[in-house]
């Protein structure tokens, strides 16, 4: 049964995490970007959220250096209330200052299994996915999206979860990229969150996602996206993924002067 699609969801954070202008937005990913590159080829990627002044630079940095095929399958942060663990979007489009971003509704309709549930209760407002889109539709203006907000969940369903995606991907008429939405430790010291985010990034080196989450749970790292993270690497690998390398690491303390109260940032790549 085909899923039902409410209209565009418009921009919820323009003008707060990122310019809320066409033209400064477009000046401001290009100065993301970085120089022009080669992109490689990878089945994933891992993605901060902040606002761009905070991780923009570490988020353009790392999707400018892979390929972005026709469409991109968002993981993120499940930060607001509603419906399951697994939440998929239903929208149209997806707007912002650049204009709109069509959803896949071939992938999206492939999605919608159990334990995944179709609702956009969770999404409306949230800015995880949302900031991610300027710099796909800067690199790749013909490309579509599909949407999952991942909040806590059994490992076994998470798994279950991951089949089903990679069997969707592997399905799909075009190349599909799965990007993970999350920052690292929050508000704590420069110095301990850069420690704390290493302990959780060292799993992901290793390519255990389940040791990441262990580790979180452990060290009490509050990697909002842990789980997103998670479920992307294991999708990752049933469709082929050897390894996970990180890109970049820093904190907000740079950028805004306070290392005390900081939230860390990251970036990896998946291939």
């Amino acid at each position: 049964m085909s899923v039902l699609y409410d209209s565009p969801r418009a921009a919820a954070v323009a003008g707060m995490f990122y310019p809320g202008d066409a033209r400064s937005l477009k000046a401001e990913v290009h100065q993301y970007l970085g120089k022009p590159i080669t992109p490689e080829k990878a089945l994933g990627v891992m993605v901060p959220h902040a606002g761009y002044v905070y991780s923009g630079a570490l988020c353009g940095h790392v999707l400018a250096r892979v390929e972005i095929p026709e469409t991109v399958l968002i993981l993120h942060t499940k930060h607001r209330p509603g419906g399951g663990d697994l939440s998929l979007a239903a929208y149209e489009a997806w707007r912002t200052p650049l204009g709109e971003l069509p959803t896949d509704r071939e992938l999206t309709d492939a999605l919608d299994k159990p334990p995944v549930v179709v609702s956009n209760r969770p999404h409306g407002h949230d800015h995880a996915a949302e900031v991610v889109l300027p710099f796909l539709q800067v690199l790749r203006p013909d490309v579509r999206v599909a949407v999952i907000s991942v909040g806590h969940t059994d490992y076994r369903e998470l798994l279950k979860a991951a089949a089903n995606i990679a069997a969707a991907i592997k399905a799909h008429a075009r190349g599909v990229l799965i990007v993970s939405s999350s920052d690292m430790n929050h508000y704590e010291g420069h110095t301990l969150t850069l420690a704390k985010d290493e302990k959780a990034l060292e799993r992901l080196r290793a390519f255990d996602p389940r040791g990441m989450l262990e580790v979180c749970l452990r060290e009490d790292i509050s990697m909002c996206g842990a789980f997103a993270t998670a479920l992307m690497v294991e999708a990752c690998k049933l469709l082929g993924a050897t390894g996970a390398r990180v890109i970049e690491h820093t904190t907000s303390g740079p950028t805004s002067g306070d290392m005390e109260q900081v939230v860390g940032y990251a970036t990896a790549v998946v291939s």
